[in-house]
């Protein structure tokens, strides 16, 4: 490798525009040689570091057919297809695979697609080759937790625990050991999105018990988890600087490190509301509410980004068509933005305060608090119904997330239940809405503060 293509690779992480103007220049004057193909497989890697899939694709297929045996370049066009076409990023997994049964990165990568098609002893096979091979790849190791607890293995959090920093689990370093079950004050953190803060929440009574906490939230979270757990909250996650880290302490911890201590069976999962709604604000949406007919019907149909899943996850209002009706008022708890004619077809409501994106979620815990029924897709609304206690089903989709696993209900709220595609969407929601009906004379009234109880125990449709 010449001089010029060790400092492009040297700067590909920290300083990838001047390693693709390095790579440039080569390629302007390197057509076909050696050296031109590794910079443009260099060119095709940049590009898929900037999520630039569709270009890294592009100069990929030109790198396949200039080095077609080189099991690298199949492995990254599949990387580059993980989200637009699984099946075939699977075929080019395999392809890399059969070029170079070596390639840990590509059984590893395997391994995901197969977590992400609902195939998750295949992800556990794929990613043990992997570790065999390298016991240090970390992306398999996550990977393999992932699909233990897709599968109700509750030793997946062995895994888990052991990859805090890989993917989107953000690790933070507030100067302190990380907390591994001592006695003392913990500073916990949160991590990923505001749905894991609050599912993970749930850990916070069990860690209260043996320990003195300091909360570092997201900031959307601060009043509503002040008002709920008895310690010190602050909402400062995201800023430069915390003053939860000013405080006194002996340890930190992510907040998703917690079920490895206390979520490791069935039972562990308690499946009780925690949250605490703030009462005001509960009661101005109740008068609201009270002025409309019928049930009150919350709805969310959009769940994800684009790098989660959010195209397996989401449906189009339309499809939602068969739960509307004359007689119950249904309310938009979307965050991203909706138009008001969509919305206005079907006659669904809408309140921006409470839910658009980058609001403060004590309102939005409020609204939700004073609705009978929530009725979504998979998204943070199913957390925070769940941790209210509030009647929710959840359209979960062919190939769920590990949080939904693969049969079964949800552990961590008893008042959520899981309704899983088989067929449409419309299908499916048509029979949730024929459950709804169903269950509606046995649900309590919604001010005794009881769980609902549920007709059946599973819900599919064809």
């Amino acid at each position: 490798m010449n001089e010029l293509l060790l400092r492009a690779k040297s700067l590909v992480d920290d300083e990838p525009d001047e390693a693709l103007r390095i790579c440039n220049d080569i390629l302007n004057e390197e057509f076909d040689s050696q050296e031109g193909q590794m910079a443009l497989f260099m060119t095709g890697y940049i590009f898929m570091q900037a999520e630039r899939y569709g270009l890294a694709y592009q100069v990929y297929q030109r790198c396949a057919q200039l080095r077609p045996g080189l099991s690298e370049i199949w492995s990254n066009m599949g990387m580059c297809l993980e989200e637009k076409d699984k099946r075939k990023a699977l075929k080019f997994f395999n392809k890399a695979i059969g070029l170079n049964k070596s390639n840990v990165r590509a059984h590893a990568n395997k391994g995901l697609i197969q977590l992400q098609t609902a195939n998750p002893a295949g992800c556990i096979d794929s990613c043990n080759i992997a570790l065999d091979k390298d016991p240090e790849l970390r992306s398999a190791v996550h990977n393999r937790g992932l699909a233990r607890l897709m599968l109700r293995d509750w030793d997946g959090w062995e895994d888990y625990y052991d990859t805090l920093g890989v993917k989107h689990r953000e690790r933070r370093d507030y100067g302190k050991p990380e907390w591994s079950g001592e006695e003392g004050t913990v500073l916990v953190y949160g991590e990923q999105g505001v749905g894991d803060e609050i599912m993970f929440a749930s850990c916070l009574s069990d860690i209260l018990r043996t320990n003195k906490v300091v909360f570092d939230c997201d900031s959307r979270l601060e009043g509503l988890f002040k008002r709920t757990f008895d310690c010190e909250v602050y909402g400062d996650r995201f800023k430069m600087e915390s003053r939860a880290a000013d405080q006194e302490f002996d340890y930190q911890c992510a907040i998703g490190q917690l079920p490895y201590f206390y979520r490791r069976s069935e039972e562990s999962f308690p499946g009780t509301p925690y949250l605490n709604p703030d009462s005001e604000r509960c009661i101005q949406w109740r008068a609201l509410f009270d002025t409309f007919p019928g049930r009150k019907i919350g709805i969310a149909w959009r769940g994800g980004l684009k790098n989660t899943g959010k195209k397996e996850r989401s449906l189009e209002l339309s499809d939602m068509e068969p739960i509307f009706d004359d007689q119950n008022t249904f309310v938009s708890l979307e965050y991203k933005e909706v138009h008001p004619e969509d919305l206005g077809k079907y006659g669904v409501k809408s309140y921006p305060r409470a839910t658009a994106k980058g609001g403060d979620i004590d309102d939005l815990a409020a609204l939700i608090n004073e609705l009978d029924i929530v009725v979504t897709a998979c998204t943070t609304v199913v957390y925070i119904a769940g941790a209210l206690g509030k009647e929710c089903h959840v359209l979960v989709p062919g190939h769920p997330g590990y949080r939904y696993h693969l049969e079964g209900q949800f552990p961590w709220y008893n008042s959520v239940r899981l309704h899983r595609k088989k067929g449409s969407w419309k299908n499916l929601v048509k029979q949730v809405k024929g459950v709804i009906d169903e269950n509606y004379d046995r649900v309590r009234s919604r001010r005794d503060g009881s769980v609902p109880c549920f007709v059946q125990l599973d819900s599919q449709a064809s």
